[in-house]
């Protein structure tokens, strides 16, 4: 008991509880986020992260009508990004999207936005049930004001 007592205290101290901590089982909700962005790419500008939802994190992902929507947060609210995925009509499906057929990711960073957007995105897999959605994974990249701007690429992951 001593020696698990000393380890504990040990991990602690030297930051390494995170690398012991349980990983998430198939059952569990997440949502998550992994993005980086291109020195401006507008308006998220060089920014890059792996957000999860977390106390550090706030990441929130949901249908609002046809449009599948990312809230995410960090620094305590200082730095907010939302993505709105959106098909050309209805809601969104398993399948490739492109600029060119209608597809769209509106894009807010703290403030800014991006309603010239050039976007390209897959989704992979999108569950839904009564209570809405249920499971989402998507990748995507989206570049504002000219297909040529630089871009912001990542992915999506959301499970119920």
């Amino acid at each position: 008991m001593k020696l698990r007592h000393a380890f504990t205290t040990l991990a602690v101290a030297t930051g390494l509880m995170g690398v012991f901590a349980p990983v998430a089982t198939a059952d569990e909700p997440i949502a998550s986020i992994d993005f980086s962005a291109e020195q401006g790419a507008f308006p998220v500008d060089g920014k890059s992260g792996y957000w999860v939802g977390s106390p550090e994190h706030e990441v929130m992902i949901r249908e609002v009508g046809d449009v599948v929507r990312v809230d995410a947060d960090a620094d305590n609210g200082q730095y907010y990004l939302r993505l709105d995925f959106s098909a050309p009509t209805g809601a969104l499906q398993v399948g490739p999207y492109e600029h060119a057929g209608g597809a769209r990711i509106h894009a807010i960073a703290t403030g800014l936005g991006c309603l010239d957007d050039y976007s390209t995105f897959t989704i992979s897999r999108i569950e839904r049930s009564a209570e809405g959605l249920t499971a989402l994974d998507a990748t995507f990249e989206q570049r504002c004001g000219s297909p040529a701007a630089p871009a912001l690429r990542g992915e999506v992951r959301y499970r119920r």
